[in-house]
């Protein structure tokens, strides 16, 4: 695997990129945690909470996009331009309808909202005054995810990256200004996170149409000529992806549910270690985002056995990569978990947390790849909605309420508990992929 200078080469030209713009894109909502968090445990739990609405979009959001990717890079592989056109209209319908609902129930009914999670009277006065602002970014933040998704799909993995820098520059900024010099505190943070959204979608539709890329200077008539049956063959495939990533993010996000019978002190450790856990699984989703790329382009060309020898090697880079970054944050989590200004305990509980999501670094980042990288990619949408769902309802959302509501164990015990949902879908997803039965040619 690491004698093939060309393989690590293109995944490589492909996940670097991918990967700086995973750690961006994580990095300003760790940035927000910091600066939030230096204001206290509620604000911090409120922020965090109120991005739980934010996380069921985005993640949603992603499986639209995600399953239209799928299309995208095999119709890329084929050389069909005009089938990524189609592939980018109906996304675009579909993406932004459900924008809209996330942001009627944000502004409207924020408090019902914030009081799935927490029973904090604070913590949900606070969120409410967040999500009422940081609703309108929604909209924003769709545009740039369908364009972003479709660029990294067709092998434009550099422009994603550094508009995503550029919002993170934007929102430090902002949050600086809006939080502290102004004094306006969780609302502060609100404004900086539209201000700096508003101001990577003008870069991404601005540096497209300057680059001419093919998904940004397509007809503005996305629409014509898709047939019935086109669309149908897209929702097929399509429709799994989006329910996977909503049954998903509903069951994780019901995780958070769970942990507010544990109390804010407990929730706000969990918020810690939940962002520096997807700071440190950047390597895993690099590999699997890129290793999906070239599976999809492999099988628009039509050619099998390359996309199984690309989803052997990426496994194997993964294993790798992962270890090294379990290791690397054990060390770290003393020093990272002093940065956050919430209580003691808080503190000690968000530690031990760390040292969890080190121990499962390398199996989270396996499933990642071997359900959004090659299964999905290979077109096994329905696999991945069953082992995704299944794993998350009857494995991680029990446990989480076994052990916070009835047994009323510590946070990091409970935390632990849930982790065995990754555990159990390992052993769902290894033996599906060493058998192949993943790979389908959609474009044909």
């Amino acid at each position: 695997m690491f004698k093939d200078k060309a393989f690590i080469k293109k995944l490589g030209l492909l996940a670097l990129p991918i990967m700086l713009n995973d750690i961006l894109n994580s990095s300003v909502n760790l940035l927000d945690a910091v600066m939030i968090g230096r204001l206290g445990d509620a604000p911090l739990t409120a922020v965090g909470l109120a991005n739980q609405i934010f996380f069921l979009f985005i993640v949603i959001s992603f499986g639209i996009n995600s399953g239209s990717a799928i299309f995208i890079g095999q119709f890329y592989g084929k050389g069909d331009i005009r089938g990524i056109y189609k592939c980018m209209g109906i996304t675009a319908f579909i993406a932004c309808s459900v924008t809209i609902l996330f942001q009627i129930a944000a502004i409207f009914i924020p408090s019902a909202l914030m009081k799935v999670y927490s029973q904090d009277s604070e913590v949900i006065e606070l969120g409410c005054k967040y999500l009422r602002i940081v609703a309108f970014s929604y909209m924003l933040t769709t545009i740039t995810v369908i364009i972003n998704a479709a660029l990294k799909a067709t092998g434009e993995v550099v422009q994603p990256m550094v508009t995503t820098f550029i919002s993170l520059m934007s929102n430090l900024v902002f949050n600086i200004f809006f939080i502290y010099s102004l004094g306006l505190g969780v609302r502060g943070a609100a404004i900086a996170t539209l201000t700096a959204r508003l101001v990577e979608l003008f870069v991404t539709i601005g540096w497209s149409i300057y680059k001419k890329r093919v998904v940004i200077t397509a007809p503005l008539n996305y629409f014509k000529g898709i047939k019935a049956d086109f669309v149908k063959k897209f929702l097929i495939v399509v429709t799994p992806v989006i329910l996977n990533e909503l049954m998903w993010a509903l069951g994780t996000s019901i995780y958070n549910v769970a942990y507010k019978y544990s109390g804010t002190v407990a929730q706000a450790a969990v918020q810690i270690s939940t962002t520096m856990q997807n700071e440190f699984m950047v390597e895993g989703t690099a590999i699997g985002s890129a290793c999906g790329i070239m599976i999809a382009n492999a099988l628009g060309a039509n050619d099998r056995e390359r996309a199984i020898d690309y989803s052997r090697k990426s496994l194997a880079l993964c294993i790798v990569f992962s270890l090294l970054a379990g290791l690397i944050l054990a060390l770290l989590s003393p020093f990272i978990v002093s940065f956050f200004k919430v209580t003691p305990e808080a503190s000690r509980y968000a530690y031990y947390m760390l040292l969890i999501v080190a121990a499962g670094l390398l199996i989270k980042n396996l499933n990642f790849i071997n359900v959004v990288g090659i299964l999905r990619n290979g077109g096994d949408t329905a696999f991945c909605l069953f082992a995704d769902a299944a794993t998350v309802w009857f494995v991680g959302v029990p446990l989480a309420f076994l052990g916070s509501k009835v047994l009323g164990l510590p946070i990091y015990i409970t935390f632990a508990m849930v982790y065995m949902e990754e555990v159990v879908k390992l052993f769902l997803t290894v033996p599906r992929v060493l058998k192949n039965k993943w790979i389908k040619t959609l474009v044909q």
